[in-house]
């Protein structure tokens, strides 16, 4: 064969499938004949010579089977398969619709002073790795953002950041893969093109950033495994990775050049309190004395230089303070913590105990107010002064985060001075707050789901969220509800813990995070057993059920939909088995196993005609629709979209109404019965502006337009897509991408003479 004209993705997987032809020992017409393609076809695909990625279904997978493939290997090739077609997509789209450069690292410290010798290290270094290593508080970050803002400009491709956080508790301490997903993200990779699978997006990232000139910072890393799934293969990357151990694997390893932070000499941490203060000339042995006290600690010198700052004594006075013989305790930073704590209002320093007890990198201010029960206000005068003694950083606007060391003491202080009733008292205004604000925001993304069966308790958030603030808080506070599920379930909270699980479950399954919203489900079940709540349990099993499905692992999804049916017929809940065969007809499908999901459907639908519930009998009937339009039965399909409209019109149920009038519309269009899809859409518009629902408004928008494409109404198509896009990007859901694509193309033919 000659030589493929790529040398992209696309040509390595047509190599790869070469390689599995030649092993077979097939010749290549037989083959060609079981795939049902040309000879031709079949060797321009094998020798490269394509541009897109070959179809799964009609070419890879027949081929693979020829070539004597077992469903195991099947199943490898369409993971490889779904890699490709996301890597293909990104690195295609990328020069067209540029993604801005991420932009990750935190701000600068000011103040930053010293360090020379470190940042001539950093500068000069020429290996892809560098490892920053040093004792907890001895400024390994503030040296490695320092260094990388002033490097910044020699990676154009963009600056990447993480705080894998690996000293914090065990179950706070940064996935790989969750990392990776961040940065995929940053990258502009559209949560449609993501591998399913962890390892997938892992070698997305690898090939995505292998061409480009990007700075990569992970902070805090526990130890060298947490690191080297983050390591990019790309030339004209450089990761600077930092951590209180030393790291020596990635030095063996891949080569990382190290620097070991060690305290500043008494010069630099002079320099550095100065720089701080900034409060005019001082006495040298007043310097002297205060460096000394602190032990030559950049925290604790932070802490001092913010005590100066905050109260405007003189270093003379602070230098007489530490050396008064009541101040003898003050042994290094741990006894310079002591002393500006001591220094606080009691709110204040209430406040600060109680941020050691919350789980989550960060926290905002919303969030502060319902820990300590007070005022925003109030919390927002609290929290200045947290911050100016230095003993809380406010990293993003709103939003706070206890250094290391600082949330160790924090909470040490709340188990000592706090009672117990009063840590358990705040840890449940916090759920409450993180609860009902996540629910708030699911109804709001997803009103056709039924409500959440475990009602809510406590008080909830004091304003209404739009379908954009709700994505962007969820989106936000992602990591912290993941964390804060986890904390309830520990202390026993479980009916937050059950409640929050399903609160994230629309969010996490839109934006792809299906890894996520199978931890919170397996996190619900475990709260649901604990409360010896059988529905409770049985819904967990059917959602972790739907997860596995999703990423296709089918043993355990059906093994999970075995157990919510077991768990209804124990219980005699008539109306979970026929949820369980509802969900259980989307996981035979997601299985391609069509006949089954329709067969389950049907169970569904009966069994709730039966109960005499037409809300869940209307959307039973419109999945039924689906699959038969799915399986080219329109007919069919018209007949249960029908029923479903006029069920959900009998329960009220406006939502789910406007939805059966959308595949109702689909189901006509299908059929070439334009004028009736069309009405059906703009009936479901009507009910979705009523219901000032605009996902679903953008939604029904898009179907409208295809309608109007199909007969040949450009103009109508296209304004039917922009108000679709308009809404989308507004809320900046991850759909906007799709319809952006679908005006780009109507607008480039109409553009053509």
């Amino acid at each position: 064969m000659g030589v493929s004209p790529d040398t992209g993705p696309v040509a390595a997987y047509c190599a790869e499938l070469r390689r599995r032809w030649q092993a077979s020992g097939r010749d290549l017409q037989s083959v060609a004949r079981d795939v049902s393609i040309s000879r031709t076809q079949l060797y321009a695909i094998l020798n490269g010579e394509i541009r897109r990625p070959p179809d799964f279904a009609g070419v890879v997978r027949p081929l693979i089977i020829a070539c004597g493939g077992t469903p195991a290997e099947v199943a490898d090739w369409r993971r490889r398969h779904e890699i490709l077609v996301g890597v293909h997509a990104e690195t295609r789209r990328r020069p067209a619709t540029r993604t801005p450069a991420p932009a990750q690292l935190p701000m600068d410290v000011e103040g930053f002073a010293g360090r020379g010798a470190a940042l001539a290290a950093l500068d000069a270094a020429t290996t892809r790795v560098v490892t920053v290593t040093g004792t907890a508080g001895i400024g390994k970050t503030a040296l490695a953002v320092h260094w990388a803002r002033g490097a910044a400009k020699a990676f154009p491709d963009g600056q990447l950041y993480v705080d894998l956080r690996g000293f914090d508790r065990d179950d706070e301490v940064v996935d790989p893969a969750d990392a990776i997903r961040g940065f995929l993200d940053a990258l502009g990779v559209e949560p449609q093109h993501l591998p399913k699978d962890r390892d997938g997006q892992a070698t997305m990232y690898r090939s995505l950033s292998a061409g480009l000139r990007l700075l990569v910072i992970l902070d805090n890393a526990r130890d060298a495994d947490q690191v080297r799934p983050l390591l990019s293969g790309g030339p004209a990357v450089r990761t600077v990775v930092t951590s209180r151990n030393r790291l020596t694997a990635l030095v063996a390893e891949v080569g990382a050049q190290p620097i070991a932070l060690d305290l500043p000499d008494p010069a630099e941490a002079a320099a550095l309190l100065r720089r701080r203060v900034a409060a005019g000339p001082a006495d040298d042995n007043d310097i002297e004395a205060i460096v000394a006290a602190c032990g030559w600690h950049p925290l604790g010198l932070a802490l001092v230089a913010a005590r100066i700052r905050q109260t405007g004594f003189p270093p003379a006075a602070v230098a007489a303070e530490l050396r008064h013989p009541g101040s003898a305790t003050l042994d290094g930073v741990w006894a310079v913590f002591s002393w500006s704590y001591r220094a606080l209002h009691p709110p204040a320093a209430r406040l600060f105990r109680l941020l050691g007890l919350a789980a989550g990198a960060d926290i905002g201010v919303d969030a502060v107010a319902a820990l300590s029960g007070a005022e925003v206000q109030e919390t927002r005068r609290t929290l200045r002064e947290l911050t100016d003694a230095s003993l809380l950083t406010e990293h993003a606007p709103g939003r706070y985060r206890l250094p290391g060391l600082l949330r160790v003491y924090a909470a040490e202080l709340a188990h000592r001075d706090d009672t117990e009733p009063d840590r358990r008292a705040a840890l449940t205004r916090l759920l409450d707050h993180y609860t009902h604000t996540a629910h708030q925001a699911d109804r709001i993304l997803n009103p056709t789901r039924p409500p959440i069966p475990m009602r809510l308790d406590g008080d909830g958030p004091t304003g209404p969220l739009d379908a954009k603030a709700a994505l962007a808080w969820l989106g936000t506070e992602r990591a912290v509800l993941l964390a804060a599920l986890r904390q309830a379930s520990d202390a026993g909270l479980d009916r937050h813990a059950w409640q929050l699980g399903w609160a994230l479950d629309s969010f996490l399954f839109e934006h792809r995070h299906w890894h996520d919203e199978g931890v919170a489900w397996a996190v619900a079940l475990r709260a649901a057993t604990a409360l010896m709540d059988r529905p409770a349990v049985a819904h967990a099993h059917r959602f972790l059920g739907v997860v596995a499905g999703r990423l296709d692992r089918f043993d355990e999804a059906h093994a999970h939909m075995r157990r919510a049916a077991e768990t209804c017929r124990a219980a005699g809940d008539r109306p979970g088995e026929a949820e369980t065969e509802y969900v259980l007809s989307y996981v035979c499908w997601l299985q391609a196993e069509h006949d089954s999901a329709l067969a389950h459907a049907e169970r569904s639908l009966a069994l709730w005609a039966e109960l005499g519930h037409p809300g869940w009998e209307g959307k039973a009937s419109n999945a039924v629709g689906w699959y038969h339009a799915q399986l080219g039965a329109p007919h069919e399909a018209i007949v249960h979209h029908e029923r479903a409209v006029a069920l959900q019109r009998q329960a009220g149920d406006r939502a789910n109404e406007a939805v059966a009038l959308g595949t109702l519309g689909q189901a006509n269009h299908h059929l070439g019965h334009h004028e009736a899809a069309a009405g059906h859409y703009e009936q479901g518009l009507r009910l979705a502006r009523a219901l000032a629902d605009p996902i679903l408004e953008a939604q029904l928008h898009v179907h409208l337009g295809d309608t109007h494409e199909a007969v040949g109404d450009g103009t109508a198509a296209r304004e039917s897509w922009e108000d679709a896009y308009k809404i989308l990007s507004n809320a900046e859901h991850p759909q906007a991408a799709d319809v952006a694509r679908k005006l780009q193309v109507a607008r480039t033919a109409h553009e053509q003479p």
